[in-house]
């Protein structure tokens, strides 16, 4: 196996810094921040083409941009691409509502930090939650002490949590 396979999971995604489709004659750009500076250095790569922009900051909640996108997905016609920038627990539920929305993966372009918040399921009770990049965390809903492992359901958009210590699970003291 090379070094290039072990340093890099092929269930971990990768965040290409792809450029936007130029062809394309209608971009949709969400951003977790305001991103003024990504919306006009878009507009300006994309000369003519429609360009539309939902930041989380506009919005009450997230659940109110997921609407939103939602109602921009609905009305969208074929050329559309959509470019997610933000941490990965905010980008792949947006990706997971436009995949349902009907638009293909090569459709979407995302940009993801791995210093922001990721989501974290864990395999004991079912349950998302969000997280750092820290390794080992413990489980909100269980108590379940998780390591989180390197690979990626992008089905949840969250890393898989198990059991840090068979013989320890919740951090016990032991006599």
């Amino acid at each position: 196996m090379s070094a290039t396979a072990t340093d890099h999971p092929f269930s971990v995604p990768r965040y290409p810094s792809g450029q936007p489709n130029l062809t394309a004659n209608t971009h949709l750009l969400v951003t977790q921040g305001p991103g003024r500076d990504d919306c006009a250095a878009l507009a300006a790569q994309l000369g003519k083409a429609r360009l539309t922009h939902l930041a989380r900051p506009d919005f009450p909640s997230l659940a109110a941009l997921q609407l939103a996108l939602g109602a921009q997905l609905k009305d969208a016609r074929v050329g559309l691409r959509l470019d997610l920038r933000g941490d990965e627990a905010f980008v792949w539920p947006l990706h997971a509502l436009a995949r349902a929305a009907g638009l293909q993966v090569d459709e979407i372009l995302m940009s993801s930090s791995p210093q922001g918040t990721r989501q974290v399921f864990c395999v004991h009770c079912a349950t998302c939650q969000p997280a750092s990049s820290t390794t080992h965390l413990t489980c909100a809903q269980c108590g379940v002490v998780l390591e989180v492992r390197r690979h990626f359901s992008q089905r949840l958009g969250a890393y898989l949590g198990v059991c840090a210590d068979a013989d320890q699970p919740y951090q016990e003291v032991r006599p």
